[in-house]
């Protein structure tokens, strides 16, 4: 997949709407300024904390959350996988990898529940190689 380059975002991890840790995905919220986010979907994506040599794969949504018809605005929210730790009011850096897919409505909790699953998969795919 070719395109133009992916930024690397970095912001202060900032409490969400809680849904991605009831779903299973728990989710790092980012406070950046809209102007810097890319085009809304899901994305492989890297992240790092600074003076950490760690780097963790992750998946990575851009958007307002379209199935839960919240009056949004658009967000970047980190998945950041196998990774069980308290990171708010840290500065994380994400690196965008590759566009896995657009932003879907879907029609119900079990159907995305079932699609970010297969997007982590996808992402841990890709970043494996």
């Amino acid at each position: 997949m070719t395109g133009p380059a992916l930024p690397v975002l970095s912001g202060l991890v900032v409490p969400g709407d809680g849904r991605g840790r009831l779903l299973g995905f728990p989710t790092a919220n980012l406070a950046l300024p809209e102007r810097l986010l890319p085009d809304d979907g899901i994305y492989a994506a890297w992240a790092r904390l600074p003076d950490d040599d760690r780097r963790w794969e992750a998946t990575a949504s851009v958007g307002a959350n379209p199935t839960f018809c919240g009056d949004r605005a658009r967000r970047l929210e980190v998945h950041l996988h196998d990774v069980d730790r308290d990171l708010y009011g840290q500065r994380l850096s994400v690196e965008l990898v590759a566009l896995l897919r657009p932003t879907l409505r879907f029609d119900g909790v079990e159907e995305l529940v079932a699609r970010t699953a297969a997007d982590v998969a996808a992402s841990r795919r890709l970043l494996a190689r």
